[in-house]
This record gives C-alpha cells, structure tokens and sequence, in this order.
C-alpha cells in the first residue's frame, strides 16, 4: 500500500489544499472545492509538492506552538 500526503495547488487562485494521495488516485474524493475562491478543481492534475508521512507540519496545522 502506498499512501502519501501531498498539497495541491487551486487552479485559479493558488490556494494549498492538503490531499491523500493513495494508490495512485486521490483519496478519499477525486473532487476539491478551493476553501478560498471556491473552484471545483482535481487535485491529482496539480500536485505542487509530496510531504513525508512523518512530518508533524501541514497545511491546515501550520502555526506556531508557544512553549513554557
């Protein structure tokens, strides 16, 4: 099985958007709908960038993180 994270850029407006990429097809739909200009777009056919599994930084969690 291989499955991997990857960020999808919006068509119109550039716009990351964090997808699964698994067995060659996007997982779990092949349908994006851009959170900022609303575009209906497939993923698959822009992928800026595979991230690794491991990594603890996404695109939806990326801030920073105050410790004491």
């Amino acid at each position: 099985m291989s499955l991997y994270r990857a960020r999808s850029k919006c068509p119109i407006c550039s716009q990351e958007e964090e997808v699964w990429f698994q067995n060659g097809k996007i997982e779990p739909l092949d349908i994006v709908e851009c959170p900022k200009c609303s575009q209906l777009y497939e993923p698959e056919n822009f992928i800026s960038a595979f991230l690794e599994l491991r990594q603890n930084s996404t695109v939806s969690s990326n801030h920073a993180v105050m410790t004491t």
